[in-house]
């Protein structure tokens, strides 16, 4: 399972300046527990760190960079945390491995990364139309936003198989490179397509 906290930026305030915290039951709204907001920050950390769960949603910085805010508020995400929008949406998601875009003599294949951005782009825009989902009203919206969720995955073996530090400027600045330009690309095929 995946197990997320999400904090907004006055749980943040609170744990820079070392205040208290109101836990809020759901069902009555009433307060469950008060506990000092680092402490409890402490305890998500060290649980991250020893089981790679809870993950962390910051749910002010998710909302103030929503694409769609007129159409309401971002309240929840999928399990892994990688689709955040709109209640009763879904997202048709894709991963590349980055491994396989490796050239025997180290260096990165960018036409084929691009090529294969611009199919699994369309793929996932045939997926939108095909689709079962499990309500009327998700299929809906997931029709009138069409939301896709292409990335990649496997970053860590093209780093190590590249004699890159994993945490370190060189390994974030490829990282970044081929994001920028698997984003750039999907969103040049999206453009595309809207225009046909």
């Amino acid at each position: 399972s995946n197990n997320t906290v999400r904090v907004g930026d006055d749980f943040v305030r609170a744990v820079v300046e070392d205040r208290d915290w109101r836990l809020i039951r759901r069902t009555d709204r009433g307060v469950a527990k008060s506990l000092k907001a680092r402490e409890l920050w402490e305890k998500i950390g060290l649980a991250a760190w020893a089981s790679a769960d809870p993950g962390v949603q910051y749910d002010t910085t998710i909302n103030d960079w929503h694409t769609c805010p007129a159409a309401g508020r971002i309240n929840a995400s999928n399990p892994c945390s990688e689709y955040m929008f709109l209640d009763d949406t879904a997202c048709n998601l894709a991963s590349m491995n980055l491994y396989l875009f490796r050239k025997e003599d180290g260096s990165f294949a960018v036409e084929d990364f691009v090529h294969a951005t611009r199919l699994w782009t369309i793929v996932l825009e045939i997926s939108v139309m095909m689709a079962q989902f499990p309500s009327a009203r998700i299929a809906e919206l997931s029709y009138k936003y069409r939301t896709l969720g292409l990335g990649y995955a496997n970053i860590g073996g093209y780093l190590m198989a590249s004699g890159i530090p994993y945490d370190s400027a060189a390994g974030r600045a490829l990282c970044a490179a081929m994001t920028a330009l698997m984003t750039g690309i999907a969103y040049e095929t999206s453009a595309e397509m809207a225009e046909e």
